[in-house]
């Protein structure tokens, strides 16, 4: 996740948290035991969940062994007698978090696929032809500008550390000292430059558009997602997922519907070279 974080898509929908103290957990086999509510959550946001957990044998307090948040898992070692009573406090939601990791990478790449940008800050090697003139266009935002060599129309090094200048980091506009396109010996042919940039690319912080657009589409995944496993229950007797109903679901799924079309307008788009 390069542009919001769980906590973020939880805050955004109002999905905190649900606190389970000392419940009973079913024994699956000599180590294994499952809780009542699953999936599990990382409740402080720390990116681990196993202090999010707490165990207890016949009252007292245990580590678990190891933890399936998705399906509820906990596991015990050594394995505890049969006749021992083990609990569990734990944080759990509808939502786990691994699905809202999976809707927030299919929606960060999403808008970058829209606005082809990567604005999260990372390297970049681009080669521009320079046809005329002394100034050119990188391809992405520039957050600093490390090198830049130039060479002539056949390939050959005239420059290995240009002394460049950014006119415009916005829009990538370079300026190089020598001058594409003017006629020189042997036999005052005009030739372009080719340019070779290394730079740091993106933006120095995510623009709250592109955080509004990941936060909208992510959430409009999760619950079309959510809207589906509904509809299979209902039509197979399953139980409807707590926290949510059918009608609820529908109304959020309806504003999103138009939420999401109206953040992709108000997304940067890349400018073109000039």
């Amino acid at each position: 996740m390069r542009y919001v974080s769980v906590r973020d898509v939880r805050t955004h929908n109002g999905w905190m948290p649900f606190e389970a103290r000392r419940q009973p957990l079913k024994r699956l086999d000599e180590t294994t035991f499952q809780t009542q509510h699953r999936p599990l959550v990382d409740a402080d946001w720390d990116g681990t969940l196993i202090d999010d957990v707490a165990v207890f044998l016949d009252g007292e307090q245990v580590e678990p062994e190891a933890i399936d948040p998705d399906i509820g898992l906990v596991s015990i070692y050594p394995p505890p007698s049969q006749a021992a009573r083990v609990e569990a406090s734990y944080y759990w939601h509808p939502v786990g978090d691994s699905e809202v990791q999976l809707a927030v990478e299919a929606a960060e790449a999403e808008v970058e696929a829209l606005t082809g940008t990567v604005f999260k800050p990372h390297p970049k090697v681009e080669r521009v032809v320079v046809s005329r003139g002394r100034t050119f266009n990188l391809s992405e935002p520039v957050l600093s500008l490390l090198s830049v060599k130039v060479y002539d129309h056949a390939g050959n090094l005239l420059d290995s550390d240009a002394p460049a200048e950014v006119l415009d980091p916005q829009t990538g506009l370079i300026r190089i000292p020598a001058s594409a396109g003017e006629p020189r010996p042997p036999w005052y042919l005009s030739h372009p430059f080719e340019v070779e940039a290394v730079y740091q690319a993106g933006y120095a912080q995510t623009p709250p558009t592109v955080k509004q657009a990941v936060i909208t589409l992510a959430s409009y995944i999760i619950l079309t997602k959510l809207q589906r496993s509904l509809s299979f229950a209902a039509d197979y007797g399953g139980a409807v997922v707590a926290g949510f109903t059918a009608e609820d679901l529908e109304r959020r799924l309806s504003f999103l519907r138009q939420e999401v079309d109206r953040v992709k307008q108000t997304l940067p788009r890349r400018v073109g070279r000039v």
